[in-house]
């Protein structure tokens, strides 16, 4: 592989890692359509 490829390859694991991050880890419990959408944000 050349240096370029190592590049882009970092590119695309690091953007991988990022979207894992957002959609899983940092809105766990996290109501997807809001507050506004309806009964998701009430406390039961």
């Amino acid at each position: 592989m050349g240096t370029m490829d190592m590049i882009i390859a970092g590119v695309i694991l690091a953007g991988a890692f990022w979207l894992l991050y957002h959609s899983i880890w940092k809105k766990k419990g996290h109501c997807p359509g809001g507050c506004g959408s309806g009964g998701c944000c009430d406390k039961k």
